[in-house]
């Protein structure tokens, strides 16, 4: 049966997940649960050392003379198996000697080791563990085993009789797993209860390679099936699930900050926060499946969630003093209890109550109270300082190809929110949802605000240059992939921020559920600096904590590939940073990728403002309120911007530009023209034509954008929409822009 346990997250401190075993009884259906308490031996080390020795010391003298000239002393015990029992070795010193006219006359010093083998067994009651003595053993330091003379004499029954005294009582360990038995099979009735706890007994164990494996069994009686209730939840059972996940989600944050503050591991600290930050990402998708009476799909989150969380529980739980740490694991066994419960199906009735999540939350800290399970959308402190704490240890990753002298490389030692900064001309994009004719005018300016949101972030926190670029690249095309450069959308005449069912907001479209407690959600949603600088510093993370640190530069790709898994990351969650060269993705995904690939590629060729495509969409729809819906975007901001936009004769390129022109002046302006491409530099523009091997009536039409030049590879002159379909069809590929004249004009 023992050998049935799954072993999960390799690398970690191991849980055991037993599969139930069902026993039908002989007059109503009842389940055997078996859930697994293991016992590895870091922990049985520990454990020996509190009850056997003097703790934290981990010595003990074991020769008791009253003389005080001979004495054994037992130290640092270590554990581990044999065959079916379990072997401890000491150190031993010993100075044995005799009394003599007020003196003592030494016989013997000797230095060496202590055996001692042992067989685990059940004693009677079924909650406490015993060792049954099989050998005892003295080695010497030259390695040589001792079995008799005077030492053997006066240590052998010593050291039988102190490592025989070894009992592990689970009973506080047993007694609280039960309490907690009642408030999630709560369907049953006083009779049906104390019959399951009378039953909770430990029912086997087991020398395995790496610790102790111990069944806990209770019966369980399964419910009568009833008919699955189809109708739709009512809004009072709505908000139950609501709450109900609420404070899942808020005992998971408690649980992760206890621990966090309970190492002095910054390892287990990083690896803490990762467990969170994914676990988030897949709340988000169990939201977005219909709510149930029987919410299953939360149900599965939060147990699988814990599972990932329990081995560093049990690694944090060895750090703590005397017995505590053994009643930490009382929370690892229930929540394998909801698994094996949960494996059972819908007959056994498990429902996980808020009795239930506040028991689990006393079973982490006796003190918590209700505060573990409130949820809140406050910027929490804790967990600012578990982020900062995670990237001040960022480890250094050495570029690709390294230089001499090799530059600094990824130091970050920054905080992951967005910070104060002085005004920019970008803080004018605060409510402006832009009409089809400020297009012109609202996208570089949005593009100025992430191109310098991202140099900002890359200079603070030390980027190396050598990703400074792909980093760059990554946040506009992040941006043009999530809400194609939109902060805000109008709604029955009002402006809201953009937001997703899912709870993705704005610009970055920064899932509220996922940053809950390390963002200001009102700021996500109505500042759009601050949307930007969240989405920029959490793509840094994914790309220097994730893709580099896992050497995604290293695949088939190269360089390029740390934007496609940050991305993937920051779209997935950090488990999904390779997703992006995975086989067997789902076809979703697949494609939510290839999409990112396209664009970004597009972005790195120069072609940032091709965003445009999916923008004049969005912007034509009911002319988005008009300008009237934009109240910090002024009238004689927007005419003074118009103007910025005539064209321009940019030096000794004049004779094309004029040409250019004079052809766009001379179209009627309510006749249509397809804007292939858009690029900052007239090269890149002529290089683009030759690449696609585009007509001869083709046009390069520059315009002055704020400080700088925009080149506008155009296309044909089309009296409508509908004349203009077949050359659009045509050029699909390019995503082309079909645009009025007089917007041009």
């Amino acid at each position: 049966m023992l050998a049935r346990f799954n072993r999960i997250l390799p690398g970690c401190a191991i849980i055991v997940l037993l599969s139930p075993l069902l026993v039908p009884a002989a007059r109503a259906a009842t389940a055997t649960v078996s859930v697994p308490l293991y016992l590895d031996y870091p922990l049985l080390r520990h454990l020996v050392a509190a009850q056997l020795f003097d703790f934290p010391a981990t010595s003990r003298e074991i020769l008791d003379d009253p003389t005080g000239c001979s004495r054994i002393l037992v130290s640092e015990p270590r554990i581990d198996g044999q065959r079916d029992s379990l072997r401890v070795i000491a150190a031993v010193e010993a100075r044995l000697g005799v009394a003599a006219f007020g003196a003592c006359r030494e016989l013997l010093n000797w230095q060496g080791e202590a055996g001692f083998l042992g067989r685990p067994v059940i004693r009677a009651g079924a909650r406490s563990i015993a060792l049954a003595p099989q050998d005892t053993w003295l080695i010497g330091a030259d390695g040589k085993k001792i079995e008799s003379g005077v030492l053997w004499e006066a240590g052998h029954a010593s050291l039988e009789s102190l490592f025989a005294g070894l009992v592990l009582d689970l009973s506080p360990y047993i007694d609280s797993f039960g309490a907690f038995l009642p408030d999630v099979l709560p369907h049953r009735s006083k009779e049906q209860l104390q019959s399951m706890l009378d039953s909770l007994r430990l029912a086997e164990i087991a020398v395995a390679p790496a610790g102790l494996d111990v069944a806990i069994e209770f019966a369980v009686e399964e419910l009568e099936r009833s008919p699955q209730q189809a109708a739709a939840l009512s809004e009072r059972e709505l908000q139950e699930v609501e709450q109900k996940w609420q404070m899942m989600d808020a005992l998971l944050v408690g649980a992760v900050k206890h621990y966090a503050a309970a190492t002095r591991l910054q390892d287990l600290r990083d690896t803490l926060f990762d467990i969170l930050i994914d676990s988030r990402y897949r709340l988000r998708d169990a939201l977005t499946e219909p709510a149930q009476r029987s919410d299953d799909a939360v149900r599965r989150w939060f147990i699988e969630s814990w599972q990932r969380l329990a081995p560093v529980a049990r690694s944090v739980a060895l750090e703590q003093p005397g017995q505590e740490h053994l009643l930490w694991f009382s929370v690892l066994t229930a929540t394998d209890a909801l698994y094996a419960l949960d494996q059972l199906g819908p007959g056994i009735g498990l429902d996980i109550s808020s009795n239930g999540l506040r028991h689990l939350a006393r079973l982490i800290n006796a003190h918590s109270g209700d505060d573990w399970l409130r949820y809140s959308e406050d910027v929490d402190p804790q967990l600012r300082q578990l982020l900062e704490q995670q990237l001040e240890s960022t480890p250094s990753e050495s570029p690709p190809e390294p230089a001499a002298p090799e530059p600094a490389a990824l130091r970050l030692n920054f905080s992951f929110f967005a910070r104060a900064h002085a005004a920019s001309p970008a803080d004018r994009l605060n409510r402006w949802v832009p009409a089809k004719k400020e297009l012109g005018a609202y996208l570089p300016v949005i593009a100025e605000l992430l191109e310098e949101t991202a140099a900002q972030v890359s200079a603070e926190h030390q980027l190396d240059q050598r990703y400074a670029d792909i980093y760059r690249d990554l946040v506009l095309t992040t941006a043009w992939q999530e809400s194609c450069w939109r902060q805000y959308t109008v709604i029955e005449q009002r402006i809201e921020p953009l937001r997703s069912s899912s709870g993705d907001t704005g610009l970055m479209q920064i899932n509220e559920r996922v940053w809950r407690g390390f963002y200001d959600i009102q700021k996500l949603r109505w500042d759009i600096n601050y949307n930007v600088r969240a989405g920029a510093e959490v793509l840094l993370n994914y790309l220097v904590k994730y893709a580099v640190r896992k050497g995604e530069h290293r695949q088939t790709g190269g360089l390029s590939n740390l934007a496609r898994a940050s991305y993937s990351a920051y779209n997935g969650g950090p488990g999904q940073v390779a997703r992006y060269r995975r086989s067997g993705v789902p076809s979703a995904q697949r494609k939510v990728d290839a999409l990112f690939w396209d664009k970004y590629q597009q972005v790195e060729r120069g072609n940032k403002l091709n965003v445009v495509a999916c923008l004049d969409g969005a912007a034509s729809g009911a002319s988005l309120a008009a300008a009237s819906a934009r109240p910090v975007a002024s009238p004689a901001t927007i005419q003074a911007a118009d103007k910025q936009s005539a064209p321009i004769s940019p030096g000794r390129t004049a004779g094309a530009a004029d040409t250019a022109s004079r052809w766009l002046l001379a179209q009627p302006a309510q006749h249509f023209t397809l804007q292939l491409a858009t690029f900052s530099t007239r090269d890149a523009a002529s290089n683009f034509i030759r690449q696609q091997a585009l007509p001869t009536s083709v046009y390069v039409y520059a315009r002055r954008q704020g400080q700088s030049i925009q080149y506008l590879v155009l296309h044909g002159s089309y009296p409508s929409r509908a004349a203009a379909d077949p050359d659009k069809r045509h050029y699909a590929s390019l995503q082309p822009w079909l645009r009025q004249f007089v917007d041009l004009h």
